[in-house]
């Protein structure tokens, strides 16, 4: 198992070393543990990842997903009822925020999704229904390869710049396990 652990000398989320990938099912593992290390030393509480088919026309919701361990029972199971909603969706590049993340391959931050239009934040009305309001979308690009990691709370968080840096330079190490996704 990959050891994860923040550096002080600049508060950027780190992995000890590169992991080693020789299937699917250990990517998904992988990502799992990535997400999770994000959530839990960022102040996200739900993360979640996106790939495209081979051919880069679509974007699925991948296994991998975490829910922080510090939300209660009932926020628990709003951000499951969330996942479970959210697997029924399929986006094209440029279509809701990873679609947006993954054609642009920039993050993007938003407050509030919840008063975003349902054209903007396609998961607008699932969003409402469980709580969902800040998120932050992050590229994983390597050459012509590409995974978006999404991640999302229950509060209005306004952006955080140095979040969005330490979330990229996390992401950079993720980059050895995108052929074992795409």
């Amino acid at each position: 198992m990959t050891e994860y652990k923040q550096t002080p000398e600049n508060s950027s989320l780190s992995l000890s070393t590169p992991p080693l990938v020789t299937n699917t099912s250990e990517a998904d593992a992988i990502l799992t543990n990535a997400i999770k290390h994000v959530c839990e030393e960022t102040e996200w509480e739900y993360g979640e990842v996106w790939i495209p088919e081979a051919d880069n026309t679509i974007l699925q919701l991948s296994p991998a997903w975490y829910i922080t361990t510090r939300v209660d029972s009932d926020r628990h199971l709003a951000w499951k009822q969330f996942r479970c909603c959210s697997e029924e969706f399929v986006l094209y590049p440029g279509e809701g925020l990873p679609g947006r993340v993954f054609s642009a391959q920039q993050p993007e931050w938003i407050a509030d999704v919840s008063i975003q239009s349902e054209f903007y934040f396609l998961r607008n009305q699932i969003a409402k229904a469980f709580g969902v309001k800040s998120a932050l979308g992050v590229p994983v690009v390597e050459g012509h390869l590409q995974i978006v990691l999404v991640f999302f709370m229950s509060k209005i968080w306004d952006e955080n710049k140095q979040v969005i840096a330490s979330t990229e330079a996390f992401a950079e190490q993720l980059k050895p396990l995108l052929p074992s996704l795409n």
